[in-house]
């Protein structure tokens, strides 16, 4: 009986934990520079389905480009985007709620630049 109340319990915490699906718009501030730069926009579509995370990411909807390699697990997603030949940007990110932040790493051409990221989910 222990048993199955446990698995009734991880079931239904599984079932309510957060779903990064949507829309998301916010800023992309780069960290690279000493004066931060000016931020920038972002614009993310995302699907969750489990684990698996798909979808598109770039500076608004006419500007975007398929994620890769994107992970869901515990509120922590993580994927890639590549800008062009040899040129990633990897994303390791929080959702919490209606808001999703954190850190780009940016590697390619003999550079590594790195920028932060808050969106939050369009209504």
């Amino acid at each position: 009986m222990k048993k199955l109340l446990v698995l009734l319990a991880f079931t239904v915490v599984s079932l309510i934990a957060a779903d990064a699906t949507g829309t998301w718009t916010g800023t992309l501030s780069d960290t690279t520079s000493a004066d931060g730069g000016t931020p920038g926009p972002a614009y993310l579509i995302l699907k969750q389905e489990g684990t698996k995370l798909t979808g598109t990411a770039g500076p608004n909807a006419n500007s975007q480009r398929p994620i890769q390699n994107g992970k869901a697990e515990d509120g922590n997603l993580t994927f890639e985007l590549v800008l062009s030949e040899g040129r990633t940007m990897k994303f390791t990110l929080k959702h919490e709620g209606d808001e999703i932040k954190g850190d780009i790493r940016g590697e390619g051409g003999g550079e590594t630049k790195t920028a932060k990221l808050a969106v939050k989910r369009e209504k």
